[in-house]
């Protein structure tokens, strides 16, 4: 049996969720956390297998809460379910060690078939996500640009220059020179227009 705690802080989509698994054979809700002190609560004494993990909660990132499940559950696979289709908020759970990676656009069987394929020891990430991640991880090093990187460049993409990037983002002109060395690195690119050329191909921008 596998045991499957949900962790959403909107209750009725949780619940409808936890419904449709406890309909399925093999699975077992072990409960349903609407908070992050929940969610370590219930994998204390519940020990799940897996995790459905909503990655924004009152006072907690996923990237926050993660390790901490991972001591209480060192077995548990977990897979981030969220709402929130940023490409920083994807890196961040990806680096954090999540087993899966799902947006709330996805339909139910996209969500069945992840947690069906992490339970049984695999990893789950759409087609998209894979190629989104690999366009993060640039051709040049192959580090992944963080996000204030990509914050420079998207203000970079606009037509801003190094100070008036500088000034709205609250850092030196300095700083955003050494970003920029760090981006151009990275992306494998010289200069600040191939720079924007290679993010927009890549599906940063």
């Amino acid at each position: 049996m596998t045991r499957v705690e949900i962790v959403d802080d909107h209750f009725l989509f949780a619940d409808a969720l936890g419904s449709v698994i406890r309909q399925l054979e093999g699975y077992e809700v072990v409960g349903i956390a609407q908070s992050g002190a929940q969610a370590v609560s219930i994998a204390r004494t519940a020990r799940p297998d897996v995790i459905l993990l909503d990655y924004h909660l009152p006072g907690y990132d996923a990237a926050d809460l993660i390790p901490r499940l991972r001591q209480l559950s060192p077995e548990a696979r977990i897979v981030v379910l969220t709402s929130d289709t940023t490409d920083a908020t994807l890196m961040r759970g990806l680096r954090a060690g999540v087993d899966g990676y799902l947006t709330k656009e996805r339909a139910l069987d996209d969500v069945l078939d992840a947690l069906s394929k992490v339970a049984a020891g695999e990893r789950y990430l759409t087609d998209e996500q894979v190629a989104r991640t690999r366009a993060l991880s640039g051709e040049g090093t192959g580090e992944a640009l963080t996000e204030r990187e990509l914050e420079v460049l998207r203000l970079l993409s606009q037509g801003k220059e190094s100070q008036a990037i500088a000034d709205e983002l609250t850092i030196s002109a300095n700083t955003v020179r050494t970003h920029l060395q760090n981006i151009f690195s990275k992306l494998g690119v010289h200069s600040k227009l191939e720079a924007v050329t290679a993010a927009s191909s890549r599906g940063l921008l």
